[in-house]
């Protein structure tokens, strides 16, 4: 049964953040409880008293129906956050400070309960989160099903196909992949999803457009278990 994800991209600025506030929406609305979280944020806005607020988390927050503007729900749904747009181990080196993998992962099954518990990460599938560690290493040290959120634009086969391929040579569990159309496909999205069918045939694939309201129902998309 799957009520927990990890969510990661093909790279950055993917729209992960966009499809995890669309399924902890769309699982709220079904009467779902639902969690989402952004543990790990870099590129964090600066308010006038010094705090980080992280945008991608504010979202996250506000789409659990959570006021994305309280501070302590902020710090505890968005734990490590850092100003510099740069992967986690950089951004924290500059502020001397240390991630640690465990730390992330236990920070995770901390957030376990009922319902569902949405963590998206940052970057990509190799994106460095420590000086040794990677999302990859993450996703195998949490055990959950991994959730991967790809574009439509040109190069999106070769980058699809080499990220699933990095989770399932190491056994991390694949939930499903999810297309974000992107503004500009070179070919037409549902070409590309068959190609991509090609190489993993069982792998449940949903297409989100840009605009939320004509997303498809994810959860039912994914087989997603619903009930205890």
């Amino acid at each position: 049964m799957t009520r927990k994800l990890l969510v990661t991209g093909t790279g950055t600025e993917i729209g992960k953040t966009f499809v995890t506030a669309t399924l902890a929406r769309q699982l709220r609305h079904q009467g779902h409880p639902v969690v989402a979280s952004k543990p790990v944020s870099s590129g964090c806005r600066v308010d006038e008293q010094g705090r980080l607020w992280s945008p991608d988390g504010q979202e996250l927050i506000e789409a659990c129906g959570l006021d994305p503007a309280d501070w302590e729900t902020h710090q505890r749904l968005c734990l490590e956050r850092f100003p510099e747009p740069l992967s986690p181990h950089m951004a924290a080196a500059r502020h001397g400070r240390i991630l640690s993998l465990s730390m992330l992962t236990g920070y995770c099954r901390s957030l376990e309960g009922d319902g569902f518990i949405l963590v998206e990460g940052i970057g990509g599938v190799m994106t460095p989160l420590t000086d040794s560690a990677t999302f990859l290493d993450w996703a195998l040290d949490l055990g959950w099903p991994v959730l991967v959120v790809a574009g439509t634009y040109l190069g999106t086969i070769s980058h699809t196909l080499t990220a699933l391929r990095c989770l399932r040579d190491v056994g991390a569990p694949v939930a499903g992949l999810i297309l974000d159309r992107s503004p500009e496909e070179p070919v037409a999205v549902e070409e590309l999803r068959r190609t991509l069918r090609f190489f993993h045939p069982d792998l449940p694939t949903a297409v989100v457009p840009r605009e939320e309201d004509a997303a498809p129902d994810l959860a039912a998309e994914l087989g997603l278990s619903l009930s205890e």
